[in-house]
């Protein structure tokens, strides 16, 4: 079988107006990283022009306007402006909800108790295929909105919640199906290794094998750009995870893992030998894994929504800071450990909890973001040729964005060089 390179969605036209030349100015600042993502880069009372939904030019607003006389002129009103967010990590396509798990959780049982009783993931599975197709894909939709209206201009969305091969295979059609409703641009994740579904118990190795046979179906049909797993004592072992990501690769899709989140099982160290766009959670990682990730390049993302409600700890950013590894922040929205609805709230509280700078939480959420999901050439930073993806934030400072909790909200969006009203305002679902 011949394989193209699987065609990038992002490229789409929003609302007619991508190719638009204007030029966004009076900000207080723009704020973003450089191309390389090693430094945050400050432009006070800086403007930025976007043409054919590309970012032109960035730098000093009264020189822009000089230059790009013809442009379009959208005032900022005195506004922070920086790159749209990118949510590297989250399980957005399910049914249902697990509020009575959190209230047990809360009265001292464990995550793997609550499982093993028959909740925890698979509550969610038999939730999701319950639920109608049209149901599903326009929670999605609707949920896709609701973080761009928060900032979010570039999510990834995993599979997950279909357990099986043919369920999963519903799942990532779907979501196929919501990225066409929406101006959000999105990564899709067919996450195989998730859950053991009971009939498999004593079959483990015919059920990874199962989800093995699924890769060159997901590939031709392009239902996803990269594939995940699990690797935890309470899911799936490094060598089972092993068995799936290596022939992924072969495949030409990216590699994703969640790592080290009930128990240091060698999962980052996994994701370091196979040079994995990210390693996921890490709560239980040690100075050396993360040293291991960033000699092989991977980003390690934390997922503070997740760590707060099983009562985990996050590590300082100090030994990050020592490690070299590149680190991201997402949501992990999903209804059980993480049903957290906001990316910049999330940022906030991982600034808390590890001692992030205000640069440091930027690039958590934008061009390291980007980086795990392979994006880092086109989105989370607003250098010349990147997509035209921008917030114009309410407050007048990068400082402003982890103090104020709940979160600051934008005024504006931009997707691909179009301003785009608020769903608030608009009060509908693209297109």
């Amino acid at each position: 079988m011949r394989l193209e390179p699987i065609r990038d969605p992002s490229a789409k036209a929003v609302a007619g107006r991508s190719g638009a030349y204007l030029m966004l100015h009076n900000t207080s600042e723009v704020v973003t990283p450089d191309p390389q993502g090693q430094r945050i880069v400050r432009y006070p009372k800086g403007a930025v022009v976007f043409q054919d939904g590309r970012v032109v030019e960035v730098g000093n607003g009264a020189d822009l306007l000089r230059r790009h006389g013809e442009a379009r002129p959208i005032n900022a009103n005195g506004r922070l402006v920086t790159p749209g967010l990118v949510d590297c990590h989250t399980h957005m396509i399910f049914a249902g909800h697990r509020a009575d798990e959190l209230q047990r959780k809360l009265a001292g049982e464990s995550y793997v108790k609550i499982a093993a009783s028959g909740g925890g993931i698979q509550t969610t599975v038999r939730a999701t295929a319950a639920e109608r197709d049209d149901t599903l894909e326009k929670s999605l939709a609707g949920r896709l909105e609701r973080w761009r209206a928060a900032g979010c201009t570039t999510v990834e969305v995993k599979s997950g919640y279909g357990v099986k091969p043919q369920a999963e295979l519903r799942l990532l059609t779907l979501i196929r199906g919501a990225v066409q409703r929406v101006p959000v641009r999105v990564q899709r994740t067919a996450l195989l290794l998730h859950a053991l579904p009971k009939e498999f118990k004593d079959r483990r190795a015919d059920y990874v094998q199962s989800m093995v046979d699924l890769l060159p179906e997901i590939r031709r049909r392009e239902l996803a750009t990269s594939v995940d797993a699990f690797c935890d004592p309470a899911a799936f072992t490094v060598d089972e995870c092993r068995r799936v990501l290596v022939p992924a690769r072969e495949l030409g899709l990216g590699l994703r893992l969640h790592a080290e989140q009930l128990a240091r099982s060698g999962g980052a160290q996994l994701a370091a030998e196979l040079e994995a766009l990210s390693a996921d959670h890490l709560e239980k990682a040690t100075e050396e894994d993360w040293a291991a990730l960033a000699q092989s390049g991977t980003v390690g993302v934390l997922l503070p929504a997740a760590a707060l409600t099983l009562g985990h700890k996050l590590p300082k950013a100090s030994m990050l800071r020592r490690s070299g590894a590149r680190v991201a922040v997402a949501t992990d929205f999903n209804p059980g450990t993480a049903p957290a609805q906001s990316l910049l709230e999330c940022a906030a509280l991982a600034t808390r909890l590890c001692g992030f700078t205000a640069d440091e939480m930027l690039l958590s959420v934008t061009w390291n973001a980007a980086k795990a999901l392979g994006l880092e050439a086109q989105v989370g930073h607003l250098n010349p040729g990147t997509w035209g993806d921008a917030v114009a934030w309410e407050c007048e400072t990068l400082e402003e964005l982890p103090y104020w909790m709940p979160a600051v909200r934008p005024d504006c969006v931009f997707l691909r060089g179009a301003d785009l009203a608020l769903p608030a305002l608009e009060r509908r679902v693209w297109p």
